[in-house]
């Protein structure tokens, strides 16, 4: 059984010959890895810079940054997520507003790891989940999904 995509989803895919949907699938792709990691890379500089680094103690550290890295565990989850999306039709506007909240994430973690201004670090990571939630609402495949079993009791 296979799922039906609204028409004009990537009207530059339809119709394409498999070589094409490939490379166009997996240079997505790279562009989600390379995002994520220059964001990462972004946050923790700019954390560095403008910020001193902050005085605890070593225990403290430790604790703080196995928290981080638990954040980044459902970062990679999320990442996880979009990087099989990226291999389905996708409109580049619900691709870029993807990419935008993982960014977000990535960019927080970096923040988060440089332990300073912890409060703006969270919001950001969690803003960035909240706009990966919001934009699957309007994604027309995960919309289409239903677990079996399931009625739709109406609209």
């Amino acid at each position: 059984m296979g799922l039906a995509f609204p028409s004009g989803l990537d009207s530059r895919l339809t119709g394409a010959r498999p070589v094409e949907v490939a490379g166009a699938i997996w240079r997505r792709r790279l562009i989600l890895a390379l995002l994520v990691a220059t964001a990462g890379a972004a946050g923790l500089a700019l954390s560095h810079l403008l910020a001193p680094p902050p005085r605890a103690e070593p225990e403290l550290v430790r604790l703080l940054r196995a928290m981080v890295l638990i954040k980044g565990l459902f970062a990679l989850g999320a990442a996880a997520l979009l990087w099989w999306r990226l291999g389905r039709p996708i409109a580049p506007a619900l691709a870029a507003r993807y990419g935008t909240a993982v960014g977000l994430c990535a960019a927080a973690l970096g923040w988060l790891w440089g332990l300073h201004l912890l409060l703006l670090g969270s919001l950001a990571f969690y803003g960035g989940l909240a706009g990966l939630l919001l934009a699957a609402r309007r994604d027309p495949l995960l919309l289409a999904w239903r677990p079996a079993g399931r009625v739709d009791r109406g609209a």
